[in-house]
Order: C-alpha cells, then sequence, then structure tokens
C-alpha cells in the first residue's frame, strides 16, 4: 500500500450506489458538470449501476472524492473537491479501484486520463497508449495497467461466496471435549471413515484422541451431529468427517476454518492434513495448498495439505507494555475527542459500559469488529437506541460491523440485527472474508478518535481510549481491509416474517 497511511486525514471504502448515489453524484455535479463543464447527458451515461463506486472521506465524514471501475476494467469518474486535492486523496481512491478490480480477478484496468494528470497515472503504473482524443472537450490518453494476481489465492476465486454458502447455513459448528462427546464423534465417523470408505477401525478412535481438540457440526433443526474434525496440538488436522446427507452445504469448509483459527491462536507457523485426494476442491475453497506429490495410503490416493498461519498484526500493541488506569464508569466522565487517558479493561462491566458510554458519545461513524458480536455486549436494548439515533441523524452518519458468523446472531436474535435490518442505507452487517480471520480479536472505533479494544474475544482484557487517532487510524485500516472483501449475508438482511 502507499505510503503515510498513518497520517491520512480522510478514508476511503467502496460505495453503495443504491444508497449512496446522491452523495457520490453531488460530488461528480460540482468537479465535471460546474467546475469542468461537462455535459449532463455524457455525464450520465447509464452505467453507474453496474460498476463499482469508491468514496473519499474527510476527517468530519465529509465526501470529498469519489470513483468507479466498471467490470470491463476501466477506472473512471475520479472526482476530488478542490479544497481538497494535492492530499494524497486522488492517489487513494486509484488504488482502491485497482485494488477491487485484482480482487475481481480482472487481468488489467485501463482509463481515459486528461493529459494534465498523465503523470499522476504513471506514478502508479499507468503506461499511455494510443493517440491524444477528446472526451467531453477535454483532452485525454488512455492508458492500461497490467495487474498481477493476489497472492491470496482465495481472494482471486469468484466462486468463494458461493461454495461457502454461508448464506444459507443450516448448522452450527463448536469446539468440544472428547469426553463428553466421543460416542457422537464415533457414530460419525464409523459411518463415513469406516462404513463408506472402509478405512480401518482404529480411524474411529485411537489414543491421539484424548489430547486432540474437537469440532462437531450440529442440524439447526434436529440438533444431531452431522460432521466432526479433530487436530493435534502441533497443528495436524484429521479425521474430518460429513455425513452423506448433509454434504455440499459448507460444513467441511467450516469445520476446516476451525482448525486454523485454532492454529492462529496457538500462533502454529500452519495447519496440516493428509486427505484423500478426491476432496482437494474442498481443502482449496477453505485456503490450504497441496504439497509434494500424491501417495497412496489405505489404497486410496492421498494428498498433503497446508494452510500457513499468519503471523499476529505487527501493528498489534504489546499487552506487557500497557499501563493506564482501570475503567471507573461512576467517577469519572470520559469525553470522546478529548480525553486522552488508556483505560485499562479487565471485566465483562467494563467492557459493557465503556462500549455504551463511547459509542453514546459518536457524532458520525460506530464500527465493529467482533467474531461472535457477543450477546453479553452488544445485544443491549440502550446500545440499540443509541445506534439507532445515530443512523437516523443525518445521510452522513453510518453504523457498520463485521462479524466471522452469522448463525448464532440470526438464530438467537440480536438488538443490532434488528435495527440494521430496519435501517439498511445507514447500519450494515457483512461477514469477514476466511481468509481475513487470522486474529481473534476484538474492537469498536467511534468517529475517527475512540477505541475499545479486546485482545481476545473470548477473554475480558483489553483498553481504551477516547481519544487516539493513531490507534484508530491503525484500527480503521484493518477494518477497511476486511471490510473491502466482505462477504454480503441474505439472513442478515432478511426480516422474519
Amino acid at each position: 500500500m502507499s505510503e503515510g497511511l498513518s497520517i491520512r486525514r480522510f478514508i476511503v471504502r467502496e460505495a453503495d450506489w443504491a444508497t449512496e448515489r446522491s452523495t457520490l453524484s453531488n460530488i461528480r455535479r460540482i468537479v465535471f458538470i460546474v467546475e469542468q463543464g461537462v455535459p449532463q447527458e455524457q455525464e450520465w451515461d447509464g452505467q453507474d449501476e453496474k460498476a463499482s463506486h469508491f468514496i473519499a472521506l474527510s476527517e468530519d465524514d465529509t465526501p470529498i472524492g469519489n470513483a468507479r471501475l466498471l467490470p470491463d476494467g476501466q477506472i473512471g469518474r475520479m472526482a476530488v473537491i478542490s479544497e481538497h486535492r494535492g492530499k494524497g486523496v486522488g492517489r487513494v481512491l486509484l488504488e482502491a479501484a485497482v485494488e477491487k478490480a485484482r480482487h475481481l480477478g480482472l487481468p488489467r484496468v485501463y482509463l481515459h486520463a486528461q493529459t494534465h494528470a498523465l503523470t499522476f497515472y504513471e506514478r502508479s503504473g499507468f503506461i499511455p497508449f494510443g493517440e491524444e482524443f477528446e472526451e467531453a472537450g477535454i483532452a485525454h490518453r488512455e492508458m492500461a495497467l497490467n495487474l498481477t494476481p493476489l497472492a491470496d489465492k482465495v481472494q482471486r476465486r469468484t466462486a468463494v461466496e458461493t461454495s461457502l454458502d454461508i448464506g444459507v447455513k443450516q448448522f452450527d459448528t463448536r469446539e468440544v471435549s472428547w469426553s463428553d462427546y466421543r460416542q457422537r464423534i464415533r457414530i460419525i465417523r464409523r459411518s463415513v471413515l469406516v462404513g463408506e470408505l472402509g478405512l480401518p477401525d482404529d480411524f474411529v478412535e485411537d489414543p491421539t484422541d484424548t489430547d486432540a481438540i474437537h469440532w462437531i457440526a450440529e442440524d439447526e433443526q434436529s440438533g444431531q451431529a452431522i460432521g466432526s474434525i479433530r487436530m493435534s496440538v502441533d497443528g495436524t488436522a484429521s479425521r474430518l468427517a460429513v455425513l452423506p446427507e448433509h454434504r455440499g452445504k459448507g460444513i467441511g469448509t467450516s469445520l476446516l476454518e476451525l482448525t486454523v483459527s485454532k492454529g492462529t491462536r496457538f500462533a502454529l507457523p500452519l495447519v496440516a492434513a493428509d486427505a484423500l485426494a478426491a476432496l482437494e476442491p474442498l481443502y482449496l475453497g477453505a485456503g490450504f495448498e497441496p504439497r509434494g506429490d500424491r501417495f497412496s495410503a489405505y489404497d486410496l490416493p492421498h494428498q498433503h495439505y497446508v494452510h500457513a498461519v499468519n503471523p499476529p498484526d505487527l501493528d498489534e500493541v504489546p499487552r506487557r507494555q500497557m499501563t493506564g488506569d482501570r475503567f471507573d464508569n461512576e467517577a469519572v466522565i470520559y469525553r470522546l475527542g478529548d480525553d486522552k487517558k488508556l483505560i485499562l479493561l479487565r471485566s465483562e462491566d467494563d467492557f459493557h459500559n465503556i462500549i455504551i458510554e463511547m459509542c453514546r458519545q459518536a457524532t458520525h461513524s460506530i464500527r465493529i469488529f467482533s467474531p461472535v458480536l457477543e450477546h453479553k455486549l452488544f445485544d443491549d436494548a440502550v446500545l440499540r437506541d443509541i445506534c439507532s439515533a445515530l443512523a437516523r441523524r443525518n445521510k452522513y452518519t453510518h453504523i457498520e460491523v463485521l462479524l466471522f458468523d452469522s448463525h448464532r446472531v440470526v438464530k438467537n436474535g440480536h438488538a443490532l440485527l434488528e435495527i440494521a435490518r430496519r435501517l439498511p442505507s445507514s447500519i450494515q452487517i457483512r461477514i469477514v472474508h476466511p481468509e481475513l480471520r487470522q486474529q481473534n480479536h476484538e474492537f469498536v472505533l467511534a468517529d475517527s478518535t475512540g477505541v475499545i479494544y479486546r485482545h481476545d474475544y473470548e477473554i475480558y482484557d483489553g483498553y481504551a481510549n477516547f481519544s487516539d487517532v493513531a490507534d484508530a487510524n491503525r484500527l480503521g485500516r484493518q477494518f477497511s481491509r476486511a471490510w473491502d472483501s466482505s462477504l454480503a449475508d441474505p439472513y442478515l438482511r432478511t426480516l422474519k416474517i
């Protein structure tokens, strides 16, 4: 990415044309129609509905620029309000459009550059070609940039969202103890591994089961165990089994993702598995890569697969170096944007109370990154009313929520889900892409300055600061990266009748 992101005084994010059409149109109207004299009939070319759009917002969430990407790879409508030019806004908008094209698997992007801006685009790697031509009475040159594929192959696959089947999941997955779930796991293994595949009886149970980590998948309606997997403490996944009638629904992928998530928490370099070669699409879909040649085991072709576990974010705040005051909700009044004091959070009440207080003071945005959107912290009538009031304040206020899995939120109901369904243009909940779930942290960002950070979403240990722009920017960049590749879930949008 570009240099100097830590001191940017603006953000760039993907925009939704359906809900932000007026804002995007106003920027283009000011820059192109009013300032540059482009005829309205040429500016509104009927292609916006099918394009990807990007918007730049200042620190106070004022729209200051936009761009769009057409399905064929053309980047255009690059516009920045005059008083915000020369600050890198156009460059970051261009980067966002290029990265989106790369995520979509496009081999190249191109654009029609005004001749005075050729140098600007050349600095980003675009090469001019062809003769100069006029467009809307302004001299242009065509420029193009060939795209190298993403290093993350999962994000390149256009079919990944369908293969994960996130929107229609009818099962739940969870870690279980071998002693409590031994019989259920044995039944699944005997049916699939021994009965169906003809593997030896010791695949039903062996001495390593006692020390291994186990997960099961359960059918939502019947509660029946329908799939299982285990992983040794050194990161070797094995005994993956899903009952035949439940295959093709994303269960195997979800179980494999759990092993990778646990490997991340154990700080393992990778998670590995020896699996049937016929299951290669499943393992590739979960981000695993084949290593070495295929081999035969139990008269069946097998392949060794590995999934590298990303190291912790280098921006992570070391817990042992943190010093601050314990949160005091009774005696101290904290002001968003003013109080720079580091506040240590060590209990459920600490987190709950400070989330309410900081969100109450937010004036334009709340962003929540939470693997499970824990009901104890976020399923709260007071927080619901705070978010609802902020979302209705004006057209520029917004609330964005990212979580790993919507199953429990949809199944059990949730205050934030309730208002997101009623105010979809201002409150959005999306699913983090599986390849960006390496960390188990949780954070809340209020406006561009307030931070609430939890090191591990299963442990009440973290900190907060009502005025820390640097940390808010750091986590904001993480949030934006996750949001740009996040997945829509139809269940989150649909109201139950």
